[in-house]
């Protein structure tokens, strides 16, 4: 169903769901430590309509080196895509510039970054459903647990680790249990929290991320337990559109994530290019 204009296919609509994203790593940026922020170099910085959130301990990494909203009206004409990415060269970070298709300004910023050096590289996959029922069945050897308090469970560490991220990195998800409008939950086996996953509920819309499972855990039904969940939470919380990306699915790069979020309802948006530079 890629491509398909019936889902999330107005402008408007995804315009809805971009705000949320921007809000989900923007609140992710400012749950940092302001010591351990600037002792790795996570910046975040607002340029008219785009927002910047880098690293520049990790240069290399798409989800820690975003610039988002480069569709946004004016991001173009008004040059805030290339300060954007002038302020990213200048901290020595070539951003990710995801451009979302359908939107009257998508074809500038195209334009503007093939003139620029940038190239379309690997798509995320834009999934939407609403909140009706789950029907597919999880495993009873998976227990999901909601965090309250970030002192609860190991958070940060599950996601950093699940990642493949370095271990100071755990700061930027550590702090998010118990924030307003998170939801965070860990799924334990056998009695040790070995994988998890977050919401953020913002108006009507629930985004899904940071879904991470331990090495062990792999393959014992971890993440559609946590994808059970969220989608009864969120139903519970008034949303009516839940959201969730992962890499778009091409031969040589089979996806467990892809299958799990088809298998629990979310339908193929749209995919979305994350331009870099052409090297």
């Amino acid at each position: 169903m890629a491509g398909d204009e019936t889902v999330a296919g107005d402008a408007a609509e995804r315009r809805r769901l971009d705000r949320t994203e921007r809000r989900f790593w923007r609140e992710v940026w400012e749950s940092v430590p302001v010591e351990v922020a600037a002792e790795h170099g996570i910046e975040l910085k607002a340029v008219g309509p785009l927002q910047a959130s880098l690293v520049t301990a990790l240069p290399g990494r798409v989800m820690m080196n975003l610039a988002l909203g480069a569709a946004e009206p004016g991001a173009v004409a008004e040059g805030h895509l290339e300060a954007a990415v002038a302020w990213a060269d200048s901290l020595g970070v070539e951003p990710f510039v995801p451009v979302t298709p359908g939107l009257p300004d998508s074809g500038a910023a195209q334009e503007w970054l093939t003139a620029n050096g940038f190239s379309a590289g690997h798509a995320w996959m834009k999934f939407v459903r609403d909140t009706h029922p789950p029907r597919f069945k999880v495993t009873d050897e998976v227990e999901v647990v909601e965090l309250s308090d970030p002192e609860q469970e190991p958070f940060g560490m599950i996601a950093a680790t699940g990642f493949g991220l370095p271990a100071w990195a755990a700061a930027f998800f550590a702090d998010l249990p118990g924030r307003k409008g998170w939801r965070c939950y860990v799924a334990r086996v056998d009695g040790a929290a070995q994988a998890c996953a977050a919401m953020l509920v913002d108006g009507a819309v629930a985004e899904f991320g940071i879904a991470a499972t331990l090495e062990p855990a792999r393959g014992r039904g971890c993440q559609p337990a946590l994808l059970h969940r969220r989608i009864v939470d969120a139903a519970a919380a008034d949303c009516d559109t839940l959201l969730v990306e992962t890499g778009e699915r091409v031969p040589d790069r089979p996806s467990v994530s892809y299958r799990n979020i088809l298998r629990a309802g979310f339908k193929e948006a749209y995919p979305r290019p994350n331009w870099q530079r052409r090297r």
